[in-house]
């Protein structure tokens, strides 16, 4: 008995002796300082230059709601303030895994390719991030999904999620065949309609992903990023189109009994899991996730403390929570945490 277990573990050290890794992270508002013709990213530009133009200082009059108004007439996105950012948040990425940084990043929030040539090339360069893939999509913002590789990207496509007659365009799901050894691994990085839409938005950006997913020839297929996902979905795309086909690393690790921090965007005054890492099942797969390795990445500088006032008590508590960049003392990072998985191949 003693030798067949011997046995096994020397034919899974020899058929999964390697291994990489993979980091999602929405990075919250990542804008190059240039306008992109056609896209309403006017609070992220140089004050100087919004300022010199009416168009703009028009637009950002027209905005309804005061918060906004005021960022996009107020906002000095300055190079400067894009450098600090961009620096920042190649502390978070470079810190994971000894300072190697993940193998693989899957990145939300991400205006276009020149600022991620900035993050890739200047702020990570000699990581071996030698590979990215980002395609514009037609977000109203300009904002895209993004991934980067140390691996070769050997193909690379945008898939449309069609929300005629149900919201607005939003952004695509971006979809990257990695080639990792032996294997090709499908990569998609999603940032589905935020909850200022209706559900049935994002029921059919899962239906989109799904679609996508199963038209993959790949050995495996990972699909993570921001789900915009809340409980009270209805109907709920996570739930009925998702879960029947997709193992949800959060969800596997907990059953497994390993530890999870209890969420990776904090609103309201709750921690909520609007980001996800999913596999699709597929037992014959060499790609084998460690759901022992699944986590929500959160160094102690990567929280800070904030007040919380309670609506209905009025009770005021503190809170760690993630530490946004912060436009004033070019502090902090985004509003969201980075999850992280390790796979064996």
């Amino acid at each position: 008995m003693k030798f067949v277990a011997i046995g096994f573990l020397l034919i899974f050290s020899s058929a999964f002796g390697k291994s990489f890794t993979l980091m999602s992270y929405n990075v919250e508002n990542l804008f190059d300082t240039i306008h992109d013709p056609g896209k309403e990213d006017y609070t992220y530009l140089p004050l100087k230059v919004k300022n010199a133009s009416q168009d703009i200082q028009d637009y950002c009059n027209s905005i309804t709601n005061d918060y906004y108004r005021k960022a996009c007439l107020e906002t000095d996105w300055s190079e400067d303030i894009l450098s600090k950012k961009l620096a920042n948040l190649a502390k978070v990425i470079s810190s994971f895994d000894k300072g190697k940084g993940a193998d693989i990043l899957v990145l939300q929030e991400v205006e276009n390719k020149s600022v991620l040539i900035s993050l890739v090339k200047e702020k990570l360069k000699g990581l071996g991030y030698d590979h990215i893939s980002l395609i514009e999509g037609p977000d109203s913002r300009g904002i895209d999904a993004a991934i980067v590789s140390k691996f070769p990207i050997v193909k690379e496509k945008l898939h449309l999620v069609d929300l005629d007659g149900v919201a607005k365009e939003t952004r695509g799901i971006l979809q990257a065949d990695i080639q990792i050894g032996p294997n090709l691994v499908s990569v998609f990085s999603n940032h589905w309609p935020s909850q200022a839409n209706p559900s049935e938005a994002r029921y059919i950006a899962a239906q989109t992903l799904l679609s996508a997913a199963l038209q993959s020839n790949a050995q495996a297929v990972i699909a993570a990023g921001d789900f915009n996902s809340i409980d009270k979905d209805h109907p709920h795309g996570i739930n009925l189109v998702i879960k029947p086909e997709f193992y949800l690393a959060r969800e596997e690790a907990q059953n497994r009994g390993f530890q999870v921090f209890a969420g990776s965007h904090w609103y309201r005054g709750e921690w909520g899991t609007l980001d996800k890492i999913l596999i699709l099942k597929n037992t014959k797969s060499s790609v084998v996730p460690k759901y022992s390795s699944f986590q929500v990445y959160k160094p102690a500088w990567l929280l800070t403390e904030r007040e919380w006032t309670d609506y209905d008590t009025g009770e005021v508590t503190v809170h760690k929570v993630p530490y946004s960049f912060d436009l004033k003392s070019g502090l902090g990072f985004a509003d969201h945490l980075p999850l992280t998985i390790e796979f064996a191949y």
